[in-house]
């Protein structure tokens, strides 16, 4: 059998290629070495490399380019480097494509937010109403007043704010606002004793003790525990009382007027005494004073000296008991009376 003739190749051509596949692993094995991308510094060696033709070398490095992409953005300068070291027209195309500077999207500037501040929470009328109480156990009556107010427009139901206002007002001498928002706090809560008294002593401040007199009696009967309201209730009962007695005295007529010294002008007859002789010769003179009494007619019921001489005092008597004086009155009514009639002896002879 024969072989077919089959030309062989020569030895020196053999080796010279098995060289430059050889280099050309070696480069690619280099290339592959490197980092993900190919730097600059990558490139040139690949291109002076003088393992395989500068042909090889670029078809090499041009599809290293086109893979992995460079770290570099070509310049005027680095292109005429590269075309100086031995790069191909293809290689810089390539590489020119691969380091075009990638849009890089303008990093989000985070605007800062301003944190908001909490607004505080608006007051409501527990706040107004605690600090019109502070105000009020202080003596500051006229801030508690506003701040009262002020709760009660945020809540119109409050009874406990109407009683504590009504307190405010009268401790301010306005009594008749106080009694106004006492009635709204009884209006709320009809079972309060304190309410009550409070309005018990601004009735009286108004000068109405019978107003203050129901007020008090309806707070003990609420609260039998309420001291005070018993104790203003027993004054003003007491004080009631001494008035009543003193206007039905003054209405009761008295027994007995007093006339004061009786003369002709109240009587309707005026007897004058008998001047004794022996009382004469012995020159007994001077005034003596008889007190009498009257009944309802003008009569004279009684008669007694009270000063002068012995021997004159019974001529005195006698002629006032036989004197007649006009009624006294009292009240346009006739009643009894008492007066002083007084009698004057002398032995001087009357003109």
């Amino acid at each position: 059998m024969k072989r077919a003739n089959t030309p062989l190749m020569r030895p020196s051509r053999a080796r010279a290629l098995l060289l430059a596949v050889s280099a050309t692993l070696v480069l690619t094995s280099f290339l592959q070495a490197q980092s993900p991308q190919l730097s600059l510094a990558d490139l040139l060696i690949g291109l002076r490399s003088k393992k395989v033709t500068l042909q090889e070398r670029n078809t090499i490095l041009t599809e290293a380019v086109r893979q992995r992409g460079v770290t570099f953005v070509i310049s005027p300068e680095i292109e005429k480097e590269l075309e100086t070291t031995g790069a191909s027209p293809t290689l810089i195309e390539a590489i020119r494509q691969k380091s075009a500077p990638k849009h890089v999207p303008a990093p989000v500037v985070a605007k800062a937010t301003p944190t908001p501040i909490p607004s505080p929470t608006p007051p409501d009328f527990s706040f107004y109403q605690t600090r019109a109480d502070q105000n009020a156990g202080k003596g500051e009556f006229t801030l508690a007043l506003a701040d009262y107010t002020k709760s009660l427009e945020m809540k119109s139901d409050n009874a406990a704010a109407y009683l504590n206002r009504g307190k405010t007002h009268y401790n301010l001498r306005s009594y008749d606002l106080s009694v106004k928002d006492f009635d709204k706090a009884l209006e709320l809560n009809p079972k309060d004793s304190v309410a009550f008294l409070n309005r018990g002593i601004s009735h009286e401040k108004l000068g109405d003790a019978n107003k203050a007199m129901v007020d008090f009696q309806k707070a003990v009967d609420l609260d039998p525990s309420n001291e005070v309201a018993k104790a203003n209730l027993k004054r003003l009962q007491d004080a009631q009382a001494a008035a009543a007695a003193a206007e039905a005295l003054r209405n009761t007529p008295p027994e007995f007027v007093s006339l004061g010294t009786l003369t002709g002008a109240n009587a309707t007859k005026m007897v004058t005494p008998t001047y004794s002789i022996v009382a004469q010769r012995a020159n007994i003179e001077g005034r003596v004073s008889v007190e009498v009494e009257l009944d309802t007619e003008g009569e004279v019921v009684s008669a007694k000296a009270t000063s002068g001489h012995q021997m004159l005092r019974g001529m005195a008597e006698d002629a006032a008991r036989r004197s007649r004086f006009k009624p006294a009155t009292y009240n346009n009514r006739p009643i009894k009376a008492k007066g002083v009639i007084i009698y004057n002896f002398t032995l001087k002879p009357t003109r």
